[in-house]
């Protein structure tokens, strides 16, 4: 689940032929990168965006082929300080965003796309542990 790719095609704004489209999601130096690229099939109009947030476009069309992955936690940490101190780390979250997230975590409510889960099951994992990312059913 370290990387996602999705495919589509639309017309091509400049001149209406096939414009060929893939976007990107991959888990790479301890963060999730993404990359969109945009090549028409006729006049050879290139587009290419990455960094910054997932576009909105992009992780709903990575959810829809993929599915959503889920984090699960083998067990229940017993001590929750550095659990949530792994989860404060990971993108910044407050104190209370990262209670918030552990329970959603432990109730199994938490998705997201394959590298968004994996990562933090990575990070979940350096902290001690035992933690992955499963694909939905």
């Amino acid at each position: 689940m370290d990387i996602a790719t999705v495919s589509w095609s639309v017309p091509c704004e400049t001149c209406g032929a096939d414009l060929r489209c893939s976007g990107t999601q991959a888990v790479r130096d301890d963060r999730v990168w993404w990359d969109e690229e945009h090549q028409c099939s006729r006049c050879d109009s290139t587009v290419l965006v990455c960094d910054g947030e997932l576009p909105d476009h992009l992780r709903a069309r990575m959810l829809a082929e993929h599915g959503a992955a889920r984090l699960v936690l083998v067990e229940a940490p017993a001590r929750r300080l550095p659990v949530l101190r792994a989860l404060r780390t990971d993108g910044g979250r407050t104190l209370p965003q990262a209670r918030a997230l552990l329970e959603r975590i432990l109730d199994g409510g938490h998705h997201g796309t394959g590298p968004e889960i994996e990562l933090l099951a990575r990070r979940l994992r350096a902290a001690g542990l035992e933690a992955e990312a499963v694909r939905q059913p």
